[in-house]
Parts: structure tokens; sequence; C-alpha cells
């Protein structure tokens, strides 16, 4: 059996929040003859995601998390402009270095932003490049945001890495797929943001009990409608509707506090909760707290647009999901009656809130047909099988055509 690696995956963000990189490693690793591991920044951005630093095991992946520089939490341009010299550019100069330093049939490359250490790792080793479309190309503009740097010249930049070398993109909807072959990579795969087989759990009952109980579970960051979410709770409360809402998810110093602010403002603290974040391995049980999960991301951007594997993960946790009314959300929940789309603003919001909680029977009652359709059509290891079958193939080629270093300027 060669020993050589067979997958090696880079990203941005600590392994455990690198939902997508996590879930390749874990799927393809059982089958491939040789190691996966994964080189990652410890921590990254403004909104919580950090690990401690140093080589470690999780989820049975050999994983390298590089220690990251203090990040200036400010929403300024010279915030972000320090970021990027002082924090940002060694680091991910420390992350090219040691992906490089690793011979691999497959480069898995976890943030588009990080093309040109793909490109590199095949210029050096002759590697099989994967990138992850996470969002629409170009299509960030987040106030403030380095990834709005970069977005802004993504498009530009794909066009030259479609004419420098054959890559693989594996983007979450079809309409992002279609984005990118427009930019001339032809070789696009759709891997929709379902869970792990592993991350459903045995169907629970929604709660007993008179008040609707509603639940926002993940990073928490400006767009992602949960102030929207807050405020239709609080009037549809006032409206005399039963309502409780629990928040639940990891969040910069800066945008908690301003949730804290909001939740007191509106004397809401009865009612509204704002839990810290939870291991990976609790997020389907805090949804089960609940009578609907939620996938509210506001239309700010093109980048928001996306199947969210919120959205997934409520439904195949057996609860039905309010989503934002963006179009793959509204067409996913017309297809499988798995829960409603409606804009992310207050008063949207509310006169749905109080919809649910007048028909408290009729949300109950969809819970298990949300459980079951999770079950049948919503999971990871069908989902990836093509993908997975491109890693198996590649390593395979391992045992006839070994792996050389290939000089290369610069590389």
């Amino acid at each position: 059996m060669t020993t050589d690696t067979s997958l090696i995956l880079c990203d941005l963000s600590p392994f455990r929040h690198s939902t997508r990189t996590r879930k390749i490693a874990v799927t393809a690793a059982p089958h491939l003859p040789g190691p996966t591991r994964a080189i990652t920044l410890a921590k990254v951005g403004r909104n919580g995601a950090a690990d401690d630093a140093g080589l470690s095991r999780i989820d049975g992946i050999e994983v390298e998390q590089l220690p990251v520089g203090r990040i200036d939490q400010r929403r300024r341009l010279t915030a972000s402009i320090r970021n990027l010299i002082t924090v940002y550019l060694p680091a991910l100069w420390h992350l090219r270095k040691r992906v490089l330093a690793t011979r691999a049939r497959t480069v898995f490359v976890g943030h588009i932003a990080l093309f040109w250490i793909g490109l590199a790792h095949r210029r050096r080793w002759g590697s099989q490049v994967i990138l992850n479309g996470r969002e629409r190309p170009g299509g960030i503009r987040t106030r403030g945001s380095l990834a709005t740097w970069f977005s802004r010249m993504e498009p530009a930049l794909l066009r030259l890495v479609a004419r420098r070398a054959p890559v693989t993109v594996v983007a979450v909807c079809e309409s992002h797929a279609a984005q990118f072959r427009r930019l001339g990579l032809d070789d696009v795969l759709v891997v929709r943001n379902v869970p792990l087989a592993a991350f459903a759990p045995d169907f629970v009952p929604p709660p007993p009990g008179p008040d609707l109980i509603v639940a926002c579970v993940g990073t928490l960051y400006p767009g992602r409608g949960i102030e929207a979410l807050i405020d239709a709770t609080v009037t549809a409360r006032t409206a005399g509707a039963p309502i409780r809402l629990e928040v639940t998810g990891p969040a910069s110093q800066q945008y908690r506090a301003s949730l804290l602010d909001r939740i007191r403002a509106a004397d809401a603290e009865a009612y509204v909760s704002l839990l810290g974040p939870c291991p990976s391995t609790e997020v389907a049980a805090r949804i089960q707290r609940a009578h609907v999960a939620t996938a509210l991301y506001e239309a700010v951007d093109l980048a928001n647009d996306s199947l969210s594997n919120k959205l997934f993960e409520g439904v195949v946790a057996g609860r039905p999901v309010i989503a934002g009314d963006l179009a793959e959300n509204q067409a996913l929940i017309r297809r499988f009656a798995v829960g409603w789309s409606v804009p992310a603003e207050t008063t949207a919001l509310s006169g749905l809130l109080r919809e649910l909680a007048s028909d408290l029977p009729g949300v109950r009652a969809m819970a298990e047909h949300c459980y079951r359709t999770g079950r049948s059509e919503f999971v990871w290891e069908a989902e990836t099988s093509m993908l997975q079958k491109r890693l198996l193939d590649a390593a395979r080629a391992q045992s006839t055509s070994p792996l050389t270093s290939i000089p290369s300027p610069g590389a």
C-alpha cells in the first residue's frame, strides 16, 4: 500500500469551522489508500472562528493549524489593511510553505482565495486541484471585509486560472455552477451543503407547551437576518403571539454585544436567548429543542443566495425551516415542502411567526415529514459520490504513476 498522501486539504478557517473541507476529509479518508491531511489557519475573520494552533487529530484526520497574529476586529479600512499586511500575508505564506511540503495526489482548496496555493502544488507535484466554490463568484459585498476585496477580483482571476491549468470546482448549487462555467471553468460539480449521515439524530418530537420555539443555530454575523428575526419575535410577542427565540453560535465580541443591546433595548431577555457557541456534535440537539429552525440570509449581496447548510441541518434534524426568500431556497422548499421562504425583514417575519404560533399542531405535524425527507434526500455521502470517485481514482493512480516533484520557478 502506498504511503504517499492521497489527499491534502487547505483552508482559511480552522478545521472544525471549515464545514465543507471537514466533511470532504472525513468522507474520503476511509476509502483512500494513502493518508488524508488538512492544513489550515488557527483563526480567521471577525466571526469568532478560532481553534488551537498546532498538530492534532480531529475526526480521525491529521490536522495542522497554523498560528495567526492578533486580528483587528474593527470594521475599518485601516484595520483591514493592517490585518492583510501584518496578519494574513505572513500566515498565508506559511500555509503555502506547509502545503507545498506535502506531496499528494489531490489538493483540495477550501476557499477560492487560496487558488494560488493549489496551482503551486500542481506545479510542484502534478496534483489534481479541486477548488471549493462556497459562494457565487464575485458576489461578496460585506462592508470592511477583506473577502469583499478578493471577491471584486475573483471573476478575472478565475478566468486566468481557467486558461492556465485544469481544475475542478465544487459549487453549492446549480446557479453558482453556471456562473463558474461562464468564467471558463468547464469541470464543475454541484455538491449541496447537506450534512454527513452521522449528523442525523434519532427523531425527537417537537417540544410540548404553548410557546412556538424558534432556533437560529450557526455562526452569527451581519447578513444572516438575526436582527430582523429578533425584532420580528419582539413584534409578534407584543401582538400576543406566544413565541420564544433561541440564538446559538459564535460571534465577534462587537457583534454579540450589538445583539445583546438590541435584546435589552426591547426588554426581551425573558423570551429571546443569545447563547454561546456549541460543539458541532450538539447542533442537531439545539435545533430539536425548537419547533422550527431558521436559515435566514439577507439579499445584501449575491454571495448570500446559495443553499445554506443550515437549511439542510434543520430538515435533517426533523424540523421545518424558515428560510430567506432567495431563489434557491424557494425552489427547494417548494419541491420538498419542508418549511417557508420569507423576506428577511421584520414585518414579513413577524407575520409568519404569528401564523405559525396560531397553528402549533400543524407545525408539529411537519416534523416527521422533514425528518424522513432529510434522511432520504439530504445525505452528504450520497451527495458527494462523484467527487469521492474523483479522489479515489486519482489516489489509485499512485500505484502505477508515483508522484514526483516537478521543478518550477517560484514553486
